[in-house]
């Protein structure tokens, strides 16, 4: 009865993260796939007219059935109800590994930040993960019987999880891995094995070449910060394990988080061999393949985020090992999973107080303004410009807002300046500066949760003193240009 309460309790608390964190505002890449979702008149276009690495199809075939001018929360609906499920499909499948420690997986799913903020956003990871989850659930079920339902069920959720994410075809490598190894081990002959690949893997293999050479391929990358792969790695074993932030020790962090990860393979009770080689596949084989088989350039920790709940179901055969050990060392696992239960708290806090930027209340602050003419210009146009377009709809009073474009800003002055920024911003941000030769008093700071968001600075031309007063100290600074960063 205990163990079923502490599943209950788990599974309460990771979906209310979830919902909590879902409320505010919509940011860039949700607005961006919006803005598809409604240009496209038919679903298909989606794929032809799209091919770029913010479009996840399956989103954004939700966004253009949701339709236009709906509340926030009616666009994340797909993406909440697959955290959700996630959480339950992590539970059972750690179940199948180790039933006397499904709680632990759990526990780190539940808990989380990048789990809970790709469940909550309007994106394709979190269907991908639920989809991903449910067919290794299904292909490993150790039944004979059920193939008229289990194949085609095991069809559809590689289809979902192929156009919910390109990375997707990671874990489905590892599946096909699983297949071989697992049949193999049961006594299946060549030949049968060959049919049983066939039946259970055809479909989803033409899909996932099509999808490949179709949209993937051609897929254009928007840009945005370049990161080597040591520090992506901190970024992700940092997320994932609740470790503060890599400051210089990225390569520390990133061996760190694999040795850990290898440890976890190599000693963990593992039911069988075909689920220990599974694992291998999905969390370091397969993603490292598609590394040396793909452009690098602009490489972010969400495009490992397809392995981030097999590293997690990994804590079930890990504690089982663990268990058997002596009492020191179940000490110190026992500290180890309150550390990263503890660690992700900050940022999930984070996440529900401050969401994905608060946009509306920034261009209030702007539209109040007594001033007659309310003009803008900003560092990132595009994503300013996409706030103001789709807020301006359900918020008639920010109608009078106009965005100057850069290469009229000194032609015609602007009365506001907005910074955008992903990075974190300085404790004190500058409190002047001077742009073609009119000084900008800063007003606010409107922050962002990391990782997905912006922060506003606002900064108000001098001479209106209706707006609040900017701090003391500090010597204006000239800026020539505003530079422009495209965001990730």
């Amino acid at each position: 009865m205990s163990g079923r309460l502490v599943t209950a309790g788990l599974l309460v608390l990771g979906s209310a993260l979830i919902v909590s964190a879902a409320r505010g505002t919509l940011w860039f890449d949700e607005l961006l796939s919006l803005q598809w979702a409604r240009s496209a008149q038919h679903p298909w276009q989606l794929l032809e007219l799209y091919r770029h690495d913010n479009n996840h199809p399956l989103n954004t075939l939700w966004l253009m059935l949701v339709g236009e001018d709906r509340p926030p929360m009616a666009y994340r609906v797909l993406s909440i109800a697959s955290g959700i499920a996630t959480l339950v499909l992590v539970w059972m499948a750690a179940g199948r590994i180790s039933a006397k420690f499904a709680w632990v997986p759990l526990l780190l799913a539940a808990s989380s930040f990048p789990l809970v903020l790709y469940a909550s956003e309007a994106r394709g990871y979190a269907p991908a993960l639920a989809c991903l989850l449910g067919a290794w659930l299904v292909v490993s079920a150790r039944m004979e019987n059920g193939l008229l339902w289990r194949v085609p069920l095991f069809w559809l959720l590689c289809l979902g999880a192929i156009f919910a994410h390109g990375t997707s075809l990671v874990i489905l490598a590892a599946l096909g891995l699983y297949f071989l190894v697992d049949r193999r081990a049961q006594g299946a002959g060549w030949t049968r094995l060959a049919g049983g690949v066939a039946l259970w893997f055809g479909l989803p293999l033409v899909v996932a070449a099509a999808f490949w050479f179709f949209y993937l391929r051609p897929m254009i990358i928007a840009g945005g910060p370049e990161y080597t792969l040591p520090v992506v790695l901190a970024h992700f074993f940092g997320y994932a394990l609740g470790l503060p932030g890599a400051g210089g020790g990225h390569l520390v962090l990133g061996l760190g988080g694999l040795l850990l990860t290898a440890a976890a393979l190599v000693f963990g009770r593992f039911p069988d061999l075909a689920t220990r080689v599974f694992f291998v596949g999905a969390v370091f084989v397969f993603p490292a393949l598609s590394l040396a088989a793909t452009d690098t350039t602009y490489l972010y920790f969400r495009y490992f985020l397809v392995s981030l709940p097999f590293l997690y179901l990994l804590g079930a055969p890990l504690a089982a090992q663990i268990a058997g050990l002596s009492r020191g060392w179940r000490v110190v696992g026992s500290v180890a999973l309150a550390a990263v239960v503890l660690g992700q708290a900050p940022r999930v806090a984070q996440l529900i107080a401050l969401g994905r930027g608060d946009y509306v209340t920034a261009l209030r602050v702007v539209a109040e303004d007594s001033s007659p003419v309310k003009t803008m210009v900003a560092n990132n146009e595009m994503q300013v410009g996409f706030a103001l377009g789709h807020y301006k709809k359900s918020h008639p009073e920010l109608g009078p807002l106009v965005l100057v474009p850069q290469r009229q800003a000194a032609d015609q002055t602007a009365e506001w300046i907005v910074f955008l920024t992903q990075d974190d911003p300085p404790a004190s941000p500058q409190p002047a500066i001077v742009l073609h030769g009119s000084s900008y008093r800063f007003v606010s700071m409107h922050r962002s949760a990391p990782v997905s968001g912006a922060h506003w600075a606002l900064y108000r031309r001098s001479g209106f003193d209706q707006i609040s007063p900017t701090p003391a100290g500090g010597e204006p600074k000239e800026q020539g240009e505003i530079t422009v960063r495209d965001g990730e």
